[in-house]
């Protein structure tokens, strides 16, 4: 192929305005032929006339924003997606970094009547291996972001009963729970794990367990079991309505703390889940 003497020349000429436009379009044109997509189906799937998709892949025209999710959806990839995997595919190809090539030596016509038809390999031979590689890491990451959401497991810990003060902000690792649940639950945006230890919460929370704590839920609802914090010491432990007064109560004995005023008292979060290792 014949490169331009100004391989950003693209961005002057023609509808190509942005590298995005660049590599949203490298990356449609790529995907249509590896897969061998058929022209009529992408068209009625996008809702456009097929002579419309022929002109952009031909790179005669540059569709809207809501068209590129569209052609995105078609695929099976968030339209974020399939710009980086246009970046990363012509990054692969080695292109000098001062520029892209211009889109006249980039145009392959897509295989619409099969790659043999276009005179190039199939492409089932080896020539897309790389960016078959990519396509199923991305779609794979979706299709788990999608029904998975991950929720980060502190260093931080609670004592179930004398206290703890590790209050530690670091990621130890995620868990991930069903999208639908955890939504259902809140917003997983302020949701933290931390670990739990003692038995004076047990046989509601046992000693050792992960508990899923959402602060976004600091207002006192009686009953409910929280994470909080209590004269300098970290707790995990069920806030009670005790003649007016609030109390901290424990689920294994009768004990009952009362909070003063005077008392370095702050909930953090309710304790929504939890769950715990076996030996």
């Amino acid at each position: 192929m014949i490169r331009p003497d100004h391989p950003a020349s693209f961005l002057e000429e023609g509808p190509f305005r942005t590298e995005e436009d660049q590599y949203f379009w490298k990356a449609l044109v790529e995907l249509t032929a590896m897969e061998e997509t058929n022209q009529g189906n992408l068209a009625a799937f996008v809702g456009v006339s097929q002579g419309y998709v022929s002109k952009i892949l031909a790179g005669k025209q540059v569709p809207k924003a809501r068209l590129r999710r569209r052609f995105a959806e078609f695929f099976e990839l968030a339209y974020e997606d399939m710009v980086a995997l246009g970046r990363q595919h012509l990054e692969s190809m080695g292109y000098p970094a001062e520029g892209l090539p211009g889109r006249r030596c980039q145009v392959r016509e897509p295989a619409y009547g099969g790659a043999e038809a276009a005179g190039r390999p199939a492409a089932g031979q080896g020539e897309y291996s790389a960016l078959r590689s990519m396509v199923r890491d991305l779609r794979a990451r979706e299709a788990r972001e999608g029904t998975y959401t991950e929720i980060p497991l502190r260093e931080a810990t609670a004592s179930m009963g004398g206290g703890s003060t590790e209050t530690g902000d670091r990621t130890l690792s995620y868990l991930s729970f069903r999208t639908e649940w955890i939504r259902s639950k809140g917003n997983p945006e302020y949701m933290t794990a931390i670990r739990a230890f003692g038995d004076s919460m047990e046989p509601t929370i046992a000693d050792g367990s992960v508990v899923l704590i959402d602060e976004g839920r600091r207002q006192f609802v009686k009953n409910k079991v929280y994470y909080l914090r209590y004269n300098g010491q970290m707790y995990i432990k069920r806030l009670v309505d005790a003649g007016g007064r609030l109390g901290i109560a424990s689920d294994s004995d009768n004990n009952l703390l009362l909070v003063s005023d005077a008392d370095d008292f702050e909930i953090i979060g309710r304790c929504i889940w939890t769950a715990r290792e076996l030996d």
